[in-house]
């Protein structure tokens, strides 16, 4: 983009959405490379002056809500759509070599990034708690890497589903995993009661906005055998404000809100599951990580899909962690059961 345009784009997304949302996509717009470490700093600096607050107040909150509401409308495809079909290819380049996770991992001091997403394997496969011969359900299963890891406690590859809302993930599965995966949306579609053992979610629960949340819990809780396990990872906002980070999501997950973690649990119990376990994870280092990966293969990845998307997913990733070195967000792990 040239430089008179970009920088009255800027001006109007700043005045309409917010200087957030302006400065982020005037980054993105860049038709060069962004340089990573002044990028991590300038999105992550947390100094107080009239730049941040206005960041964080404009536009006030009655005008969030009017132009949230068109994008709520929209068809849910649109967003994952926009996000995931990019190439598979893409997201080697920064995800882990093991699985291929794209959410949350498990660091210690000194993990790699490999060892991390293990740990968050074993973490949830422990948390499942699968058998051999129990149908279980991965939602928004993307490049398969939780059924990878279950098909290796359990050597049953035929009882494993996932449903993803992404054609190149399909494509993916179909030519590397060869599981029961098919392109559904888990939100919209409905379930034949009582069919399956366990269902699980890794980082899919985002995308299920607060109107929709009952009455898909209801479906999955029917779904599911008596005495049935879902088991649920997920980020949540840490208040019910409107708050401008809702506003700058839609530049990475257009159509997508997400619900504050006390409705959550509202809503789990609402729908008559009892909460087994909660834990709480930090996901800075993992961002930090797919930060530095995708740094790490820049030519590889201009090459791939071009300046454009390469600059806004280093913007998403520096983005994701001030929400959550903020405290906006945190990321938990939920297990929930049927009686």
């Amino acid at each position: 983009m040239i430089a008179p345009l970009r920088q009255l784009c800027f001006v109007l997304e700043s005045l309409t959405y917010g200087p957030g949302y302006g400065g982020l996509n005037y980054q993105i717009r860049n038709p060069k490379p962004l340089d990573p470490e002044p990028l991590w700093t300038l999105v992550n600096t947390r100094e107080p002056n009239l730049k941040t607050w206005l960041a964080d107040n404009f536009p006030p909150r009655f005008m969030r809500r009017f132009m949230l509401a068109a994008k709520m409308k929209q068809d849910h495809l649109v967003g994952i759509d926009e996000h995931y079909n990019i190439s598979n290819d893409f997201y080697m380049l920064f995800l882990d070599s093991k699985y291929n996770f794209y959410s949350c991992a498990d660091f210690t001091p000194g993990d790699t990034l490999e060892q991390a997403q293990t740990n968050k394997a074993d973490f949830i496969c422990n948390l499942v708690d699968p058998k051999p011969g129990e149908k279980i359900l991965d939602l928004g299963c993307g490049w398969g890497a939780m059924l990878k890891r279950i098909c290796e406690e359990t050597d049953d590859r035929e009882n494993l589903y996932g449903y993803t809302l992404s054609e190149e993930q399909v494509k993916y599965n179909d030519e590397h995993n060869h599981f029961n995966v098919e392109f559904k949306n888990f939100i919209t579609t409905d379930y034949p009661t009582e069919t399956f053992d366990k269902i699980y979610s890794i980082g899919s629960w985002e995308h299920v906005r607060h109107d929709d949340i009952a009455g898909v819990l209801k479906k999955l809780h029917d779904t599911l055998k008596p005495g049935g396990r879902m088991v649920k990872h997920f980020l949540a906002s840490t208040t019910e404000e409107l708050t401008n980070s809702i506003v700058i999501a839609q530049l990475f997950f257009p159509g997508s809100y997400t619900p504050s973690h006390a409705r959550q649990v509202m809503e789990f119990e609402a729908a008559g599951f009892r909460i087994v376990q909660t834990t709480v994870h930090d996901y800075r280092p993992t961002l930090r990580a797919w930060f530095d990966n995708l740094v790490a293969n820049k030519d590889k990845a201009i090459k791939l899909v071009g300046v454009e998307i390469y600059n806004r997913y280093l913007v998403f990733f520096a983005a994701s962690y001030r929400y959550f070195d903020l405290g906006r967000a945190t990321l938990n792990r939920y297990v929930l059961e049927r009686d």
